[in-house]
C-alpha cells in the first residue's frame, strides 16, 4: 500500500476504535485498481472480493468475488469430480482394509494363490483326460461314417446323430479347458496385484477418511479421455507428472486415485490425480488445491496454475482427446 493508503487506513481505524460501538471494516479493490476502506460495502462493490479487517488493520476474513457463469459451471464440475473421487477413495480404503485383514504377509498371499492354482490345475487335468476320450469317440463315429461312404451305402441317421453329439461334447470340453486356463491367468494377475497393493498399503501413511480439508480449490481442471488400452500408459505418465509438479507429498496412491497432502504454505499447490470410468471410456483428471489464504487463492488462480493444467492436458497423445 502507498503512504496515503496507510494514512487513510490509520484514520479510519482510529475513528472506528474510538466510536461508541466499533463495527467491521472492509477493504476492496475495484476494477481500476482503486483501494477503498469502509465499515459498509456499497452495492456497486458488493460483487468484488473484499477483506474484513480487525482493529489493527489485519485481514481476518476474505469474501470472494461473485462468480461468473463460467466459474459457476467449473465449480459445479469440480463438485461432481470431488464426489467421484471420494467414492474412489472410500472403495479403495475398504478394499485395503479387507486385504490387510486377510493377509499378514506376502507368504499368506502366495499360499492362497497356490491353493487356487492347485484346484484349477486339477480341473484342467481332468478335462484333458476327458478330452482324449471324447476325441477317440468322435474319431470312431467318423470312421463308421467313412465306411458307409466307401461302400456307397446310405448314411444311417443314427451315425450322423452320433457324430454331431460327439463333436458337441468335444467342443464343450475344449471350451472348458480354455476357461480353466483363463481362470489360472486371472489368479496370476490377482496374485501380482494383491502383492503390489499389499506392499503399497504397508508403506504409505493412514489414508484420509475424506477429501474434505481446509484448502481452496483451483477452477483450472485438467482432463484427458482415454480408452481401456491407452489409459494404462497414460496413467503411468500422469502419475509421474504429479510427482514432479506437486509441491506437497503423496499421502495416498492407487490405480485410480493419487492424493497429495494439504498445502501448508500459500505458495504451494497440492495436486489430485484421478481416473474415472464412464461407460467404454475413462477420464484422467488433475485438479489443484491451495492454502485457504488470500495469497493461496492467488496461487490457485495465477498463470502458473493455468500453465500447469495446460501441460497436463498435453500429456494425451494424438489418439487421445484433451478436454479443457
Amino acid at each position: 500500500m502507498t503512504k496515503n493508503t496507510f494514512l487513510l487506513l490509520g484514520l479510519i481505524l482510529f475513528a472506528i476504535s474510538t466510536s461508541s460501538s466499533a463495527g467491521k471494516l472492509y477493504r476492496w479493490i475495484d476494477e481500476n485498481g482503486k483501494v477503498s476502506f469502509s465499515d459498509k460495502v456499497p452495492p456497486k462493490a458488493s460483487r468484488l472480493e473484499r477483506e474484513e479487517l480487525n482493529e489493527k488493520g489485519r485481514t481476518i476474513a476474505i469474501k470472494d468475488a461473485a462468480k461468473t457463469p463460467e466459474q459457476l459451471e467449473q465449480l459445479k464440475k469440480l463438485k461432481i469430480l470431488k464426489k467421484e473421487q471420494n467414492e474412489l477413495l472410500q472403495k479403495q480404503v475398504a478394499q485395503d482394509e479387507a486385504l490387510l485383514k486377510t493377509f499378514q504377509s506376502e507368504a499368506d498371499i502366495d499360499a492362497l494363490a497356490k491353493s487356487k492354482f492347485d484346484m484349477v490345475d486339477s480341473h484342467i487335468s481332468i478335462a484333458l483326460s476327458q478330452s482324449e476320450t471324447l476325441k477317440k469317440q468322435l474319431i470312431t463315429h467318423q470312421q463308421s461314417a467313412a465306411e458307409y461312404e466307401r461302400d456307397g451305402n446310405k448314411m444311417p441317421a443314427k451315425i450322423l446323430s452320433n457324430i454331431q453329439s460327439a463333436q458337441q461334447q468335444f467342443d464343450k470340453n475344449q471350451r472348458e479347458i480354455l476357461d480353466f486356463k483363463s481362470q489360472k491367468a486371472a489368479i496370476e494377475e490377482q496374485l501380482s496385484n494383491d502383492k503390489l497393493r499389499f506392499n503399497t498399503v504397508k508403506k504409505q501413511p493412514s489414508p484420509p477418511k475424506t477429501l474434505e480439508d481446509d484448502s481452496t480449490p483451483s477452477l483450472f481442471i485438467g482432463e484427458i479421455t482415454c480408452s481401456a488400452d491407452s489409459c494404462i500408459s497414460l496413467w503411468a505418465v500422469a502419475s509421474e507428472f504429479l510427482t514432479q509438479n506437486s509441491d506437497t507429498a503423496i499421502i495416498f496412491s492407487s490405480q485410480h486415485l493419487v492424493l497429495t497432502s494439504t498445502p501448508k504454505l500459500s505458495s504451494q499447490k497440492a495436486l489430485t490425480l484421478s481416473k474415472i470410468k464412464d461407460n467404454d471410456v475413462s477420464k484422467v483428471t488433475l485438479d489443484i488445491r491451495c492454502k485457504n489464504t488470500k495469497l493461496g487463492k492467488e496461487t490457485c488462480k495465477n498463470d502458473q496454475a493455468q500453465a500447469l493444467i495446460d501441460r497436463f492436458n498435453q500429456l494425451g497423445s494424438n489418439s487421445l482427446t484433451p478436454n479443457h
